[in-house]
């Protein structure tokens, strides 16, 4: 889907399709095997139809560095977070984690796909 990348306000672009993936400074990525990958969030709202991505360090990433990461929509504190990952004999779900130190699921390799649900104030 397309969107507008928050960051640096040009068209969303997964990193896996590039031959090589940058950092958020625009410094192409260390090619040492035993640096940790970085994580792109990719993160939509229930009321938008905008694709967001930002990018982390890894291994991995907590829900309140994502929150961290959609606080300038925003989000209203009764916000309620979703992420798309497999569950085997199900296929694809959309689990909601409401604990913040939580590590959140991955949708693909080093890639999450997250919802906000935006909550009544």
């Amino acid at each position: 889907s397309s969107g507008i990348n928050a960051e640096y306000g040009q068209p969303a672009r997964p990193a896996w399709t590039d031959q090589t993936a940058h950092t958020g400074s625009g410094q192409a990525r260390s090619s040492d095997p035993n640096r940790v990958p970085d994580i792109q969030i990719a993160y939509t709202y229930s009321t938008d139809s905008i694709c967001y991505v930002k990018v982390l360090p890894g291994p991995s990433v907590t829900l309140q560095q994502f929150k961290e990461v959609v606080a300038w929509n925003n989000p209203s504190p009764n916000a309620r977070y979703f992420f798309k990952r497999q569950l085997p004999g199900i296929g694809e779900v959309h689990e909601e984690i409401n604990q913040d130190s939580l590590p959140l699921p991955f949708w693909a390799p080093n890639t999450i796909f997250g919802r906000v649900e935006r909550g009544l104030d």
